[in-house]
């Protein structure tokens, strides 16, 4: 069994319709930030409500009480590929640890195809994905690389530098479909804000005060 874990917070109404065509391929585990995902019954996914948690806690509560052998984390803005299950399966039986998908937007324009092929370039030389790409591992690698940690942002970045330290990381060429909500209207903000808030992550600034300045508040 695959487990898909994904964390949601503040998303727009039907969010989880771009699951609904990979959801009988998956157990799906939604660890909600508890302002209400507004996840219809009929949506096959176990809901945990975890108000107050920030997205590492609750990303790390979602693999622990997942059933899955293999573990998938992708947030709740982003689509997975068609083929998710399978890909992550051919992944894991040719040996795979963990692994990660590369990074499209919806709606894409010149400016946000520009963003993807600088995440996916940084992916496949750095391995260094983050969750709006899909990170899968194998839940022993989970649990020898610690899980996540308490983080509000970074916690994917934070998560990966631990797992792909384990061999048999893969980057995948199937691609994970992400919302450009934050870059509408604010494309080159955004960037320099992403690349501010992980040079902070890298340079030791506080997780809180990392917090901070991706909220936009200081």
């Amino acid at each position: 069994m695959i487990s898909l874990i994904i964390p949601v917070r503040d998303e727009p109404d039907g969010w989880w319709r771009k699951f609904l065509s990979v959801a009988p391929d998956f157990e799906i585990v939604i660890v909600d930030g508890g302002n209400d995902a507004g996840t219809p019954p009929e949506f096959p996914a176990r809901v945990l409500s975890l108000p107050g948690l920030s997205r590492g806690s609750r990303l790390d509560a979602g693999a622990r009480e997942a059933s899955g052998s293999v573990l998938f984390f992708l947030h709740g803005d982003s689509r997975p590929p068609p083929a998710a299950r399978s890909l992550i399966e051919a992944a894991v039986a040719s040996g795979a640890a963990a692994g990660c998908f590369q990074l499209a937007y919806e709606d894409s324009t010149p400016a946000l195809r520009w963003v993807a092929w600088w995440a996916n370039l940084r992916t496949r030389w750095g391995k260094l994905p983050v969750g709006d790409q899909g990170i899968f591992c194998t839940r022993r690698a989970y649990a020898a690389a610690g899980g996540f940690r308490d983080l509000a942002v970074c916690d994917d970045v934070d998560f990966i530098r631990r797992l792909r330290k384990i061999p048999g990381f893969v980057v995948l060429a199937a691609h994970c479909a992400t919302s450009p909500r934050r870059y509408r209207g604010r494309t080159l903000r955004q960037v320099w804000l992403n690349w501010s808030v992980l040079a902070g992550y890298f340079l030791g600034v506080a997780p809180e005060r990392l917090e901070r300045w991706y909220r936009g508040r200081r």
